[in-house]
């Protein structure tokens, strides 16, 4: 990277390193839209990008998920978070201006806002650093996290927030049009793509998803990256890394002609003209102000101080009509009614409810967490809730709970056997997993391990109360442990082999019976081993999915 020498007026050579600067701004905005957009893709589309090359490059510099990760393996492939702390070292927070999938959002958003509100000259003004709050949120979240305590990072880390968002608003809209596509093009005789399921989660997973994304354009929209510079704890421990950076922007006071553009400019407020200084702990690396500075009196150097003398800048024309700041935040709320009207519309992963009654509630005593969690505590205090293998798992079986696992586990992923079922020849949550939370088993032992065991609930099963043949939760039980047994009248009803049974929910999702099913998952506190069937276990060209 080409930085300015110090030195006294100012020669060619300091002229061609500037404009080789200018670049900067179009690099950062390549770079982050790429990764923008196949984060996105990674979340809407798994199927696509989740087993690529391309899955590897993007979670690897993500901080958090690699930080916790590396705490659990200390493998090679998961110290990205070293090369974003080496990177910081030298040119500041990159991280947050080309490799945050959130810090490109709010980008978008600003930039978006800036063109409403043409032609109104001032974008941002100076904030003073709340440094109290940025370090004092940083602090409670890394103690709280030593603690045994994950919520602050879950609900704060930049990378699962955004997970949040697109596996919960922008994976129903992307469902939708790729299936409606398909089913227009079968309309013309013309064969459409495999149509893809999304099974809804929760009211509550959703309403949080939507506050934090109105939340986030409102603030966006207003205050640049404010979020970035108070409540993100990434952007508050590389703000710190960032003060010994080698590279840093700065204001040569002889260069600097007080046009103001710079600071106009800064979505951090991080620029003083009064005292010509740049706070770069607080600098998001967006490289505007090297751009909108037509006097070059801005720009990367060493810790040395430039001087050299500014070129004349330009008349700029300020005509044009803006939209008024309420017509924004009205597009926003209007995008976000369009899209849970979608995806509503869409009815993916909607099951009717049976004919027969039960009347006797289901006394599970615990949660089921996902294959490889190893136990809940562990779990826990390692799962960020970015909602990754929410969009990988191909029966939808992975849902993110409210309550489930208490508050300290809100919106973690738990197995909903009313959602889906944990196929028998699946182990991907476990491959995927960015954090370690979720360890990758092979096939073989995660064929046994038991994340639960079933319970079997006589009053409920339309066997005994209907005195209706049945028999599902056995047909669909991929070892065996669920079989049926003589009952009454030439009628068979289940049997449990706890031993055999590695609590994928098969069972549960199959049985017909509502309000309350006649078997259930109950979940172990620590995941054990179940014994290997003793016969061919079902395939999953056998077990299919199930619609009751």
């Amino acid at each position: 990277m080409d930085c300015f020498p110090a030195g006294k007026g100012i020669t060619d050579g300091y002229k061609q390193a500037a404009v080789k600067q200018v670049w900067l701004k179009k690099i950062r905005v390549v770079v982050s839209l790429i990764f923008l957009a196949l984060t996105t893709l990674l979340f809407v589309d798994f199927e696509r990008m989740g087993e690529t090359p391309a899955a590897t490059v993007l979670l690897y510099p993500q901080f958090v998920p690699s930080l916790l990760k590396f705490t659990q393996t200390l493998a090679w492939a998961a110290t990205g978070f070293l090369a974003v702390l080496a990177l910081t070292l030298l040119f500041g927070r990159v991280y947050c201006s080309m490799i945050c999938p959130l810090g490109t959002l709010q980008d978008i958003v600003i930039r978006v806002a800036a063109k409403l509100r043409w032609p109104r000259r001032v974008k941002f003004l100076y904030q003073n650093p709340n440094d109290r709050l940025r370090y004092g949120v940083l602090a409670l979240v890394a103690m709280s996290f030593l603690g045994g305590g994950a919520l602050g990072l879950r609900l704060l880390d930049p990378f699962s927030n955004y997970g949040r968002i697109a596996s919960d608003l922008f994976r129903p809209l992307y469902v939708a049009a790729h299936n409606g596509a398909g089913q227009l093009l079968e309309t013309v005789g013309i064969n459409g793509p495999i149509p893809l399921q999304w099974k809804a989660p929760s009211p509550v997973t959703l309403t949080i998803s939507i506050v934090l994304l109105a939340g986030l354009l409102w603030l966006s929209a207003t205050r640049g990256r404010l979020f970035c510079n108070t409540l993100c704890p990434v952007g508050a421990l590389l703000g710190l890394v960032a003060r010994f950076a080698l590279f840093k922007i700065r204001i040569p006071k002889g260069a600097c002609i007080l046009c103001a553009r710079c600071s106009i400019n800064c979505k951090a407020g991080c620029i003083r003209l009064k005292t010509k200084e740049v706070d770069f702990s607080r600098c998001v690396a967006c490289f505007n102000c090297i751009t909108v500075c037509e006097a070059h009196g801005i720009g990367y150097a060493r810790p040395a101080p430039v001087i050299f003398h500014p070129s004349p800048p330009t008349a700029r024309s300020q005509d044009g009509k803006g939209v008024t700041r309420r017509t924004l935040l009205h597009g926003a709320a209007l995008f976000l009614v369009v899209s849970i009207g979608l995806a509503h519309r869409a009815g993916i992963g909607a099951k009717p409810r049976n004919r027969v009654p039960s009347t006797v509630v289901i006394p599970r005593h615990g949660p089921v967490a996902p294959p490889g969690a190893g136990s809940l505590a562990r779990f826990n205090e390692l799962c960020i809730a970015c909602h990754l293998c929410v969009s990988a798992c191909p029966y939808g079986v992975l849902q993110p709970a409210v309550l489930d696992y208490g508050l300290l586990g809100l919106l973690q992923p738990r197995m909903d056997y009313a959602a889906g079922y944990c196929s028998y020849e699946c182990h991907r949550c476990g491959q995927i997993c960015p954090t370690g939370a979720i360890r990758p088993l092979d096939l073989p032992t995660k064929q046994i391990t038991q994340m639960g065991v079933a319970r079997f609930i006589r009053d409920n099963c339309i066997v005994h109360t209907d005195h209706s043949r049945c028999g599902l939760c056995a047909d669909y039980c991929p070892t065996k442990a669920v079989h049926l047994v003589p009952y009454q009248d030439g009628l068979t009803i289940p049997e449990l082999t706890e031993t055999l049974c590695v609590g994928c929910g098969s069972c549960e999702n199959a049985c017909p019976v509502r309000p309350y099913r006649a078997i259930y998952v109950d979940g172990h506190p620590v995941q054990k081993l179940a014994e290997r069937p003793r016969a061919k276990p079902l395939g999953p060209e056998d077990q299919g999915e199930i619609t009751f």
